[in-house]
C-alpha cells in the first residue's frame, strides 16, 4: 500500500542516493555506518572506500565516500559527506534514522555523462535490510525529503538543472500515508537537449531554455476513499501554466491494497479502477507568451497579419467542433475559444457531475456515445476566467 502511494519521484530520488549493488565492503568500525553501507550495497554498486568516520551524540559522520558499478559500464561516484542522525538496525532487518544529510554527491558514466547533487537531506527514514528479503520499493519510507542544486552534464556542459526539489508527507493513519506535498523549483533544460521536432519548434518560437516549476499536493481518506488532488501545476516560464485539480471517489484502503496487488496485471488493475467514480475535475491553462508567439508566427507564414489569421481560426471552429456532435456544448466550446483567441489570457475546463460518475461509466459513454460525455460530467469552457 505504500508503494501504491509513493512511487515516483520522492522513491526515485531515495532509490538514486541510498542504493545499488550486494559487493562486501571494508567495515569502517561503526556499527550505524557499516548498517547504512551495507544498504547502500544492496543494488549495483560498490562501496570503494570512505576517507573517514567520526561520531557525535547521534550523529555519525562519513567523509569522502568513493563508490563504483558492479561493472564498468555502470559508473562510479563520490559523495562528499554523509551525516546519519539516530540510525538503528530493528529487530525485521530495517534500519531507521532520523535524518540522512548527503552533501556533494556526483555520479558519472564511463561516457562522461554525470548527475550531481550539492545536498539532499531526508527526515524519518527507514531503510530495507540489507540482505534483500524485502524490496526498496516495498520497505522504504521517509516523512520528507529535499534536495538542491541537481545538474545533469556531459563533460563541461549543463544539460538541465534543478535548483531544489521538495516532497513530504505530512500526515498518516498508521502507515498509510494520507496528505503530502510535491515542489520543484528552478527546471532548466536546453532547448536543443529535446527531441528534434520540439527543440526545432520551440526554437523557431524564440525560446533556447525551458525554465519550470511543478506544485502537487494530495489528500486521501482511507475510510470514505475520497481522493483529492487540489493542486497539480506546472508551469513554464514566458511559456505558460497548466493546472489540474481532479477529486477521485471509491479508493479506499482495501481498493487500493487491490490495486498494489495487480500493479503488473493491467487486465485487472483496470477492471478495479472500473469501480472508481470521477467527483470533480478542473484543468486550466494560462498563457505566458507561447499561444502568442504561436499566433504570429502563424501569421508570419502566412504573409498576413494576427488578426486575419485570429479570424480565421474562428470562423473554422464551428465545423472543427461539429465532430462533437453536441450542438450546445460545442456552442460553449466555440464561444470560449474565439474570446481566447481574441485575448490569450487563460482557457479553464471544469467537470461538476450532479453525482459522482462511475470510470466504467464514463469509458461506457466515451465507446458508445461520446456526445452524451459533457451533459454526464457537466463539462464547462471558459475562457479568461480569474
Amino acid at each position: 500500500m505504500r508503494s501504491f502511494l509513493m512511487r515516483g519521484v520522492s522513491v526515485s530520488v531515495m532509490a538514486l542516493a541510498l542504493t545499488h549493488g550486494a559487493l562486501a565492503f571494508e567495515a569502517t568500525g561503526n556499527d550505524v555506518a557499516d548498517a547504512f553501507l551495507s544498504r547502500v550495497e544492496a543494488g549495483n554498486v560498490k562501496v570503494v572506500s570512505v576517507g573517514s568516520v567520526s561520531e557525535d551524540g547521534d550523529q555519525v559522520t562519513l567523509e569522502d565516500v568513493a563508490l563504483e558499478g558492479k561493472t564498468p559500464e555502470d559508473g562510479s561516484g563520490t559523495i562528499g559527506i554523509i551525516t546519519l542522525t539516530n540510525g538503528e538496525e530493528k529487530s525485521d532487518g530495517t534500519m531507521s534514522l532520523d535524518g540522512v544529510a548527503i552533501e556533494e554527491a556526483v555520479l558519472e558514466d564511463k561516457d562522461g555523462a554525470s548527475v550531481s547533487m550539492a545536498s539532499l537531506t531526508l527526515t524519518g527514514v527507514v531503510l530495507p535490510p540489507a540482505d534483500g528479503s524485502k524490496s526498496f520499493e516495498e520497505t522504504a519510507d521517509y516523512n520528507t525529503i529535499e534536495a538542491e542544486g541537481i545538474e545533469i552534464a556531459e563533460g563541461d556542459v549543463t544539460k538541465a538543472s534543478l535548483d531544489t526539489v521538495y516532497a513530504a508527507i505530512n500526515s498518516r493513519e498508521g502507515n498509510l500515508p494520507t496528505s503530502g506535498e510535491l515542489n520543484m523549483t528552478g527546471i532548466a533544460i536546453a532547448v536543443s537537449e529535446l527531441d528534434a521536432g520540439t527543440a526545432k519548434q520551440l526554437t523557431d518560437l524564440g525560446y533556447e531554455t525551458v525554465n519550470a516549476e511543478v506544485a502537487a499536493e494530495f489528500k486521501w481518506d482511507p475510510v470514505t476513499g475520497v481522493l483529492d488532488l487540489p493542486r497539480l501545476d506546472m508551469t513554464a516560464a514566458e511559456m505558460g501554466g497548466v493546472a489540474l485539480a481532479v477529486q477521485i471517489g471509491g479508493l479506499t484502503k482495501e481498493v487500493a491494497e487491490k490495486l498494489e496487488a495487480a500493479k503488473d496485471n493491467s487486465d485487472e488493475a483496470m477492471a478495479i479502477l472500473q469501480g472508481l467514480t470521477l467527483n470533480s475535475m478542473r484543468l486550466r491553462f494560462d498563457n505566458g507568451s507561447i499561444v502568442d508567439r504561436l499566433l504570429d508566427q502563424q501569421a508570419k507564414t502566412a504573409g498576413s497579419d494576427r488578426a486575419a489569421v485570429v479570424s480565421q481560426l474562428k470562423t473554422g471552429l464551428p465545423m472543427m467542433l461539429a465532430l462533437l456532435q453536441n450542438p450546445e456544448f460545442q456552442a460553449k466550446v466555440a464561444a470560449a475559444a474565439g474570446e481566447f483567441l481574441d485575448n490569450p489570457v487563460s482557457l479553464q475546463a471544469d467537470a461538476k457531475p450532479a453525482a459522482p460518475v462511475s470510470v466504467a461509466q464514463i469509458f461506457g459513454t466515451a465507446v458508445m456515445a461520446p456526445q452524451g460525455l459533457p451533459q454526464i460530467l457537466g463539462i464547462d469552457v471558459t475562457a479568461n476566467k480569474k
